[in-house]
């Protein structure tokens, strides 16, 4: 039974980004404002995002980044075919950053068309993995918020926390 299990998110970035990235780079975890980021920052503001939970992003413009990569302003819509060019970049990096942390699970949760930046990557990695569709901005909201709160309830086995 694992008591902190480490955990890896992994969500798509978003078309809204902080005003000051115009002017100067941003830790990416900052630079995006939409909604699923809006959740996050809530979790963390009320203590619910453990020192166990890490956070990564499938970029349009970069591919794959963790939280605290600088990035400047960009304007760039993921379409398939770019989802397709960035996935083996993706999954490196997400391959390296596991070798290094160990995760015990990777929860991805993105629309479709990001979702191919991520496509089969449960067969690269040693490790747990989910991997949801959104279903929708609203949806992917409410999936995200039922995902740290079961984190924030301790459960004490990935089994429980994933069912």
């Amino acid at each position: 039974m694992l008591k902190h299990p480490k955990i890896l998110l992994i969500i798509s970035c978003g078309k809204q980004k902080a005003k000051e990235l115009q002017f100067r780079k941003m830790q990416a975890s900052k630079a995006y404002t939409g909604p699923m980021f809006q959740v996050i920052n809530k979790a963390q503001r009320e203590g619910n995002w453990g020192s166990n939970l890490f956070l990564g992003i499938v970029s349009a413009k970069y591919g794959f980044l963790r939280s605290i990569d600088s990035i400047e302003y960009y304007d760039m819509q993921m379409t398939k075919e770019i989802a397709g060019k960035h996935n083996s970049e993706v999954i490196r990096g997400i391959m390296k950053w596991n070798e290094e942390e160990k995760f015990n699970f990777i929860y991805v949760l993105m629309g479709k068309v990001y979702l191919k930046a991520v496509e089969g990557l449960e067969t690269h990695v040693n490790t747990e993995v989910k991997v949801e569709n959104m279903g929708g901005l609203g949806l992917g909201q409410q999936k995200l918020v039922r995902f740290l709160e079961r984190l924030s309830e301790k459960r004490t086995s990935l089994i429980e926390f994933m069912k």
